[in-house]
């Protein structure tokens, strides 16, 4: 990990940890409140928000070129889910460590922005389905319509 990133994957490690040890399965309607967070400062006044597809885009476009917190990112659509692929995401040390500890990342920046997003375009609830590492370099996000 490039030393200039390792404060950061040591606050998203941490942060995680200490809210996974403390509220357990709980600490997911925080993290699902940070994405919302994200998404409000971050994401919505730049992104496409005319259709699913195009809010999914200009969101994986903004990680890569305006947030600049990973080298690519794409989508899937297949049917009720939605597969993210994230290409070396700048916290990828903190999932590495997290996974490692048995600890689910629910505090997945890059998830819980995109649940938000998705929420606030469809009217639909999302939740993270899965979040996981598929290769050294990238991680592969998995999303549920649940109503």
């Amino acid at each position: 990990m490039a030393e200039a990133l390792k404060p950061l994957n040591t606050l998203v490690y941490a942060l995680t940890a200490a809210l996974w040890d403390l509220a357990g399965e709980g600490s997911k309607a925080i993290a699902r409140q940070v994405g919302r967070e994200l998404y409000e400062r971050l994401i919505k006044e730049h992104a496409d928000l005319s259709s699913l597809e195009r809010a999914l885009e200009s969101t994986c476009k903004a990680y890569v070129d305006k947030l600049k917190v990973c080298e690519d990112a794409s989508f899937t659509l297949k049917g009720d889910l939605i597969e993210v692929k994230i290409s070396r995401p700048i916290i990828a040390e903190a999932l590495k460590m997290l996974t490692e500890k048995g600890i689910p990342p629910v505090f997945c920046p890059y998830a819980n922005l995109l649940v938000a997003m998705l929420e606030d375009v469809t009217g639909s609830s999302y939740d993270i389905k899965s979040i996981e590492r598929v290769s050294e370099h990238e991680t592969l996000i998995v999303l549920e319509k649940v109503a």
